[in-house]
């Protein structure tokens, strides 16, 4: 969420912003409503610090001389319960409108209505040209033993299915090259060279995430989707939708130094959303499910290193996508396409022969201080100063979605799948037949 003190000194950036993100939201009604509150906050801080006198001087007074001072105690305090009972609710109406608040986006952002105004920085790579009608995903899966949805709508519904065979082995080939170049220093370092950035060459730590969160946690740092999330209201618990929920708040309540900034952090962990709308073709096959797994980076800086650490994890994306040499384009994200805490956005689309089109494969969100306020996540300066600590998150690979890359970009005529060089050494072959 945004400070107060910045929206209130910033009305006409704010304001912008939410226009430009197409967020429903009457800032002129907030600002009233913030008024009053701080008015109501006031008087009810002059009335405590009344009260705490009045408790000070009658803990100093003889019996007799109590009784006044007593009746005026409770006067004040029957006072500042009608003053709390008076902003309770304000107080309430007041947050939740705050949480809905933007991010204004960054000046580098193209203004659009949807992903139609996204705009493409580059492509890579050359699309793979066919002497045969290409299969899909699911044709190829099925004719290999793969992939089996069939049995998994049986067992779990729709949208879910079973990896098999080969597969599974290519999955955890795609975890072990993502996990091995991201703790790589001098990988890091390369990319850091190659993209001119003034960044630290820390690599990433590995980590296993939990897949459960506190509701209110995930509230606090705008990753709760609506109906899309997995909600366990009894235990106040929430499945995760990406490894980053459970990443985002790993420092929630901690100040960490400056000097150990960067924190990096490459995450695995199955994922979970109800994806209750209907997209056409992706209602087959396991692009849109409700269960996956997901390498997703996540990486707190200070104020002046967190744009740059952005540009570092779409450089990371890149080489990941390019070790698979599976074809791609680069977006930069518009305004309405973004989501409320991203100051701005990259997606990478990789193409998918049997929609003849890029689909989007990778996302990499910068938010600068606005998942961390919510949980008071800070560092401290090496001046001694205290502010919060700037995030962004970012795929290293949905397995699903890539699979279904690999499997459509790297099929043959015969129904066999040739397996990316990188990967050969992981299955131990070079061919899926």
């Amino acid at each position: 969420m945004l400070d107060i003190k910045f929206i209130r000194e910033n009305l006409g950036l704010v304001k912008e912003g939410i226009r430009k993100k197409n967020v429903n939201l009457d800032l002129d009604s907030f600002i009233i409503l913030d008024d009053k509150r701080r008015e109501l906050q006031k008087v009810l801080e002059k009335e405590k610090a009344r009260l705490n006198k009045i408790s000070l001087e009658i803990s100093i007074l003889r019996d007799s001389e109590k009784d006044e001072r007593l009746v005026e105690s409770r006067d004040i305090k029957k006072g500042v319960q009608k003053i709390e009972e008076e902003i309770k609710p304000i107080l309430e109406e007041w947050h939740k409108i705050l949480m809905e608040i933007p991010n204004p986006p960054s000046s580098k952002m193209p203004e659009g209505k949807d992903d139609s105004d996204n705009i493409t920085i580059k492509t890579w790579g050359e699309i793979p040209k066919f002497n045969f009608k290409p299969r899909d995903h699911i044709e190829i899966g099925k004719l290999l033993d793969i992939i089996d949805i069939e049995k998994a709508s049986e067992i779990s519904g729709s949208r879910f299915f079973y990896l098999k065979n080969d597969a599974v082995l290519m999955q955890f080939a795609i975890v072990d090259l993502v996990f091995k170049t991201l703790t790589n220093e001098a990988i890091i370092e390369k990319l850091i060279k190659e993209n001119n950035l003034s960044l630290s060459s820390k690599p990433f730590v590995p980590m296993l995430p939990p897949v459960m969160i506190r509701h209110d946690v995930q509230k606090a740092i705008h990753r709760v989707f609506g109906d899309q999330t997995y909600r366990l209201p009894e235990d106040n618990l929430n499945l995760v939708a990406s490894a980053e929920h459970t990443m985002a708040p790993y420092h929630m309540n901690e100040v960490l130094k400056e000097e150990d900034l960067p924190k990096r952090y490459i995450g695995y962990s199955t994922s979970f959303r109800r994806e209750s709308g209907t997209y056409g073709k992706d209602m087959g096959g396991i692009l849109r499910t409700h269960q996956f797994d997901k390498l997703e980076m996540e990486s707190f800086t200070n104020a002046e290193t967190g744009e740059e650490e952005q540009l570092l994890m779409v450089a990371v994306q890149e080489y990941l996508v390019q070790q698979l040499k599976i074809p791609y384009r680069l977006q930069q994200v518009c305004t309405g396409d973004t989501g409320k805490p991203d100051y701005n956005q990259f997606d990478i689309e990789c193409w998918i022969p049997s929609q003849n089109l890029y689909r989007e494969t990778h996302t990499s969100d910068y938010m600068t201080d606005y998942q961390t306020r919510g949980i008071n996540s800070r560092y401290k300066t090496r001046d001694g100063k205290y502010k919060f600590l700037y995030t962004n998150d970012a795929t290293a690979f949905a397995i699903g979605r890539i699979l279904i890359a690999i499997i459509e970009n790297y099929q043959q005529e015969d129904g066999s799948i040739k397996i990316p060089d990188i990967l050969t050494n992981y299955i131990g072959k070079n061919k899926i037949v």
